[in-house]
């Protein structure tokens, strides 16, 4: 019998804030159970009368997108490295030590309404991250890329941390539903009070400038590490964007267009690195990089289309990316080799491999009638209302990404086959039919747009 985990959320700090909402309120409680595989999941949700009940624990549908796909991340991520603990039972309680607490972390961020909360448990999911870098990665350069990783990371966090704790000195809470009703007694029109805001989710995600950690991570990172970064961790800055806009207001608009120019020509230059990498991996994580700076150009263009559009961009590079490093596992598996000039020739030896990364790729670049293809819609309907200057980045953006990710699919599964491939116990039936369901998922989401954004 597997394992039963029991997960509640139930804030109970909630109580203390309540009193900032004046008297007079009844407080419920609904209690519902989500079974999936071998977890179950109790979410305790907090309601007011005459109030909304999901809106005063941050469980509204942005969270629900997020909780949701941190679950499948978390199910594939599990399921795709299965493989290895039936032959490494040594490492199968250490793996789930260092992965378990990064989900935990990862789940509250997503399910509670301070600040100061969400940065803990925004900080905190990274350290798991970093010991399954050092843990497991195979090169020496591990530990420059862990090094680089927590460098980042925690220098763009400290000017938001005391920025945060001199709001709550001010304001007497950190609560969001609180600050965003009295947002005018802290909110400055000075473009640093801005910068210190937005820095440490801009690192997060990985925008020009201050994303060299990410493609080094990726690169030395096990597969478990880089599922949990591309499904995971870079989502949590686009939530944090979206939470401090929500919250707080909109920033200055020359820092707004500087942020955006920033992301978009920095998204192109990365889809030209694209087709100079010959490393699978580094291709897949400079294409997280564009993708993340259209997410993000979105957002901050504060407009209906475009925030829907970069919602669902990230949720759909949530899904696809993992998925895109689980095939280049099983490319490494056959091949003993990451390299695009090695890797060569799949097609004859490993046909579903080859279908799924097919799959993959045209997905990656926006095929129709995928989520990718109507976020990008989305998107460039809701920046073009913004500004007509991002136009060209933009269609170089998508036409690079159409041509990254031919030239990924073509180099690895086309041409004579490599001396380099070798045969190996065979593709994982559980492997096939979770890729089969992030297909129908990604292929299918768009079908429910009008109920994710109600």
């Amino acid at each position: 019998m597997g394992k039963v985990e029991v997960n509640l959320e139930c804030g109970a700090y909630i109580f203390s804030e309540l009193g900032a909402w004046g008297g007079g309120m009844s407080v419920t409680f609904d209690l519902s159970v989500c079974c999936q595989s071998d977890h179950i999941y109790i979410w305790v949700l907090s309601g007011c009368s005459g109030g909304s009940v999901m809106f005063i624990m941050g469980y509204e549908s942005l969270s629900y997108c997020e909780v949701d796909k941190v679950d499948e991340v978390y199910c594939f991520g599990k399921a795709v490295s299965q493989r290895w603990w039936f032959y490494f039972r040594c490492c199968q309680g250490k793996i789930c030590c260092s992965c378990e607490p990064s989900w935990c972390g990862v789940f509250n961020d997503f399910l509670v309404q301070w600040f100061n909360v969400i940065l803990f448990f925004f900080e905190s999911s990274l350290i798991p991250t970093l010991v399954l870098i050092l843990g497991w990665g195979h090169q020496p350069e591990r530990l420059q890329a862990g090094v680089q990783m927590i460098m980042y990371t925690v220098c763009g966090s400290l000017p938001l941390l005391v920025l945060l704790c001199s709001v709550w000195l001010g304001s007497g809470t950190d609560n969001m539903c609180v600050l965003s009703l009295q947002s005018d007694l802290f909110v400055s029109d000075y473009w640093v009070f801005w910068l210190m805001l937005l820095v440490g989710m801009l690192v997060k995600v990985s925008v020009f400038f201050v994303h060299g950690w990410l493609p080094k991570a990726h690169v030395e990172a096990p597969l478990s590490g880089s599922m949990l970064l591309a499904g995971i961790l870079l989502k949590l800055g686009i939530y944090g964007v979206c939470r401090m806009l929500w919250c707080v207001g909109v920033p200055p608009l020359f820092l707004m267009y500087g942020i955006m120019v920033v992301s978009l020509w920095g998204g192109v230059l990365c889809s030209f690195l694209c087709l100079c990498f010959y490393d699978i991996k580094s291709v897949i994580a400079y294409s997280s990089i564009g993708h993340m700076a259209l997410s993000l150009v979105g957002i901050m263009s504060l407009s209906d289309l475009g925030w829907m559009g970069g919602i669902c961009m990230a949720i759909a590079h949530g899904v696809c990316s993992p998925c895109l490093f689980g095939l280049a596992n099983y490319t490494y598996l056959g091949t003993g080799s990451r390299s695009i000039l090695l890797c060569k020739g799949l097609l004859k030896s490993f046909p579903s491999i080859s279908a799924m990364w097919f799959l993959f790729c045209v997905i990656n670049m926006g095929c129709p009638p995928s989520i990718n293809f109507f976020s990008e819609c989305l998107l460039f309907c809701g920046i073009m209302g913004f500004s007509f200057v991002f136009l060209i980045p933009l269609f170089m953006m998508c036409f690079l990404a159409a041509g990254y990710s031919l030239f990924l699919y073509s180099s690895v599964n086309h041409g004579y086959q490599s001396l380099c491939v070798r045969s190996f116990s065979g593709v994982s039936l559980r492997f096939l039919v979770l890729m089969v369901c992030s297909v129908v998922i990604l292929f299918g989401l768009f079908l429910f747009l009008d109920v994710v954004f109600l």
